[in-house]
């Protein structure tokens, strides 16, 4: 606990659905995760990490299969004036921080209003101090009263899925203040519900808007239905036969549906599919390969039992001196 200085907060959050559903995350192994959580704890303490692998090595206990699990986790973080951050833990060490100096304000205007309304104090804290902050923090108000205004109104009111509301609009409310602007987030919601809609998609596949938010998907270049059925025709699909009888190959455009034009030229087989005859003279082959070993394991056994035969037939005739 030592290892703190005097106004560095010990703990940050870390929220569980955030962390699992993140697609970074999931691709790592186990062992990668713990690399990964590892990392943010001395990010946390220090304030940044070093941009030296064998510095990194160090601070993960020399870890055994450090080269390949490093290539993965490295990515989560971004290199500045010559250290390392994770993105997400520095805007959770900014909420802190923020919300640490909101309770400061609030606690000095408290004692303000008990100096004045109880008993004369020592000495009166700063009266132009005190004021422009809660200035402020009226303002902070007012701006949280706008964002979650927006939230209810135009992104939940829309939104698909209507569980987590509370991690939806203080993400939502956090990408605000950063300064996305509303249209972004808005218009991107709006083309991810009609492309929904299009593809028919249930509310369980949909991601928690949490989730949707805190990915940043309102960034996402979607492709329309129209355009995907597009590229679909464009890609010429072809059918590969071949005759039962001579063996002929014989491409198409167009699936052979009927016995009519099944019928080879040869007048001896019909076209099958090539992959069909292929998975048959593959069964065939395996099966004359058992019957073979079959047949070289019953010629052995006789020949076996000849001996045998032999062998006795001899000791018997030895026997009676023949």
């Amino acid at each position: 606990m030592s290892k703190f200085k005097k106004g560095k907060s010990p703990a940050f959050q870390l929220y569980a659905g955030d962390f699992l559903s993140d697609i970074n995350v999931k691709i790592m192994t186990m062992s990668q995760r713990g690399m990964y959580i590892t990392l943010l704890l001395h990010e946390w303490i220090e304030g940044s990490l070093p941009n030296n692998e064998q510095h990194i090595r160090i601070l993960c206990e020399n870890h055994p299969n450090f080269e390949k699990d490093w290539e993965q986790v490295k990515p989560r973080f971004f290199e500045k004036n010559g250290r390392l951050y994770n993105k997400r833990l520095e805007e959770e060490r900014g909420n802190s921080i923020a919300y640490r100096e909101r309770m400061s304000a609030n606690g000095r205007k408290g004692a303000l209003k008990r100096w004045q309304s109880h008993s004369k104090p020592i000495a009166k804290p700063c009266n132009i101090e005190v004021e422009e902050e809660v200035e402020v923090e009226d303002k902070k108000i007012n701006y949280n009263n706008i964002y979650l205004k927006e939230f209810e109104q135009e992104f939940w009111k829309i939104y698909p899925r209507k569980d987590n509301k509370k991690r939806a609009k203080d993400k939502y409310i956090m990408l605000r203040k950063k300064g996305v602007q509303k249209e972004k987030i808005i218009d991107g919601l709006i083309a991810y519900i009609k492309q929904w809609k299009e593809n028919n998609t249930e509310a369980e596949f949909i991601p928690m808007a949490s989730s949707w938010l805190h990915q940043e998907r309102y960034d996402d270049e979607l492709i329309g239905k129209a355009k995907v059925v597009q590229n679909l025709k464009m890609q010429k699909k072809e059918w590969h036969y071949i005759c039962d009888g001579c063996l002929k190959e014989k491409t198409t455009k167009h699936k052979i549906t009927t016995a009519e034009d099944g019928i080879c030229d040869c007048g001896e087989g019909f076209f099958m599919s090539k992959k069909e005859y292929e998975l048959i003279k593959a069964s065939f082959k395996r099966s004359d390969k058992q019957h073979k070993t079959r047949k070289q394991e019953n010629s052995s056994l006789e020949n076996i039992h000849k001996k045998e035969f032999e062998d006795n037939f001899k000791s018997m005739m030895n026997k009676i001196g023949v």
